[in-house]
């Protein structure tokens, strides 16, 4: 028990666990941990440009229109007429006044239903309501105005509570309609009505502003020819304003990063553990110029393991990382950039470096990988207000996350051959044990037959990730 306990604490002080503050932490785990490769530091001093499917920020990377719906009077009829969305996303309902849209009756495939019912079952994410035209020539005042809309996104709130509400102003009209004041009071109304709800998802959002002239008139190019239907330029305007000013809900957990990186999904095959002492060797950081020799000794040995592969180093070294996974070692991912302050900042930050890193080695390899390791592990000083988050989103995705439970501590400063045999022998103490190495040391292939030896004499067989139960802190 003592020796078991010894191992731990050595482990975990690998895992940032130091003394003193945060800072001083930080500070030691910069100067004990080498982050990547000497070789590539020392030779270039700016990030490798290799082509990438996906190097765009979180918030851009997916179709935001795939995942709205826009609900209103006729005004809305506009975008289906003229080929801009399709049925599916509007529900327009030709001279109805706001405070009668939602118990209005449309046709849904063929069955007569509410427009309360099409919108839950249209279950979009994100809901513009957009009325006003018949309201305006009604008797309501500028406040009723604002209450009814008001009223009629706290009905779909309450029916749709896991979607967001944004409230369109009410759209100009041209000069010879003689409206432009009175819009703009109706729509000041209505946005003072918006900011006095104290739901914050419930949004105002202004249109007013773009499609009208100085004057405060609908512009010709926007106007369809009877002064307040919008032409399909005004229609295209609308949506590119919706585009351009795209909302992210955290209403529930799944819901945030749903519509991004659509394609960044891992599916695991089924696995059996072996019973008895395993030893999954693994080594991250790489591919790097030590990678080959690595690989030769695994050959020699008869060993398959597992590569936690770091993005940037790629580059240059396609030909390493090809035969990698032509040995019959299993492909995993360690982030793109190991950069622990940049990916750690939030959980869009985390995605847009792990689409990278996934895309590229699915570029190289043709392989989808499903296992990665956070660096630095899953828990440490640089991620403590982001991981758990990050931990949800990677499991939604399907995706499996390792640390490990023995290691050499190769990648500290002070490592050396005896040092490494010394750590690894110590921490060896469970049955199925993942073994941390890195293969962007030198020191590795020197101490690597040794290990391997070790790890034998003491009664393990090898074999990869893909039939271990996750190890993690």
């Amino acid at each position: 028990m003592k020796k078991k306990a010894l191992a731990m604490a050595l482990l975990l002080s690998l895992m940032f666990c130091g003394c003193g503050s945060e800072e001083e932490a930080a500070e030691e785990i910069n100067e004990e941990y080498i982050a990547v490769y000497e070789e590539i530091t020392m030779t270039q001093s700016t990030e490798p440009t290799g082509e990438v499917r996906v190097n765009l920020p979180a918030a851009y990377n997916y179709d935001y229109s795939e995942h709205i719906l826009i609900v209103g009077d006729e005004i809305c009829g506009g975008l289906i007429s003229h080929g801009l969305m399709e049925e599916g996303s509007v529900i327009s309902v030709s001279g109805a006044q706001t405070a009668g849209l939602l118990s209005g009756r449309i046709n849904s495939g063929g069955e007569e239903i509410t427009v309360s019912r099409a919108v839950k079952n249209a279950g979009k994410p994100y809901i513009y309501l957009w009325t006003g035209v018949h309201d305006l020539f009604s008797e309501l005042t500028p406040e009723e105005f604002g209450d009814t809309v008001v009223e009629a996104a706290e009905e779909l709130r309450e029916q749709n509570p896991d979607s967001m509400v944004i409230i369109l102003s009410m759209t100009p009209a041209a000069e010879e309609k003689g409206a432009g004041d009175t819009i703009a009071k109706y729509n000041s109304a209505l946005h003072s009505a918006v900011r006095g709800c104290p739901d914050r998802y419930m949004i105002y959002m202004d249109i007013f502003t773009e499609l009208s002239d100085e004057n405060g008139f609908l512009k010709d190019v926007y106007d369809m020819g009877d002064g307040v239907s919008l032409s399909r330029a005004g229609c295209r305007r609308v949506l590119n304003l919706i585009e351009e000013n795209r909302f992210y809900s955290d209403l529930c957990g799944d819901e945030k990063y749903r519509y991004i990186y659509k394609d960044i999904y891992a599916y695991r095959e089924e696995y059996t553990v072996t019973e008895g002492k395993v030893a999954y060797l693994t080594f991250d950081d790489g591919p790097s110029k030590y990678t080959p020799e690595i690989l030769d000794i695994l050959a020699e040995n008869d060993i398959k393991a597992t590569f936690f592969i770091t993005g940037w180093c790629i580059d240059g070294k396609e030909e390493t990382l090809q035969r990698v996974a032509a040995e019959g070692h299993t492909v995993a991912l360690h982030s793109w950039s190991h950069d622990y302050e940049e990916i750690y900042e939030s959980t869009e930050a985390f995605l847009d470096d792990f689409a990278r890193v996934y895309n590229r080695v699915y570029d190289v390899t043709g392989k989808k990988p499903w296992a990665f390791r956070f660096p630095g592990g899953s828990y440490n000083n640089f991620n403590r207000d982001t991981a758990d988050e990050i931990i949800a989103e990677m499991k939604r995705r399907g995706f499996a996350y390792y640390d490990w439970n023995a290691a050499t501590s190769d990648a500290t400063t002070s490592a050396t051959y005896d040092s490494c045999i010394e750590y690894l022998t110590d921490s060896l103490i469970y049955d199925h044990s993942v073994v941390l190495m890195h293969d962007s040391l030198e020191l590795t292939p020197q101490y690597l037959q040794e290990v391997i030896d070790i790890v034998k004499e003491a009664g393990y067989s090898f074999e990869t990730i893909d039939t271990a139960n996750e190890v993690q802190f």
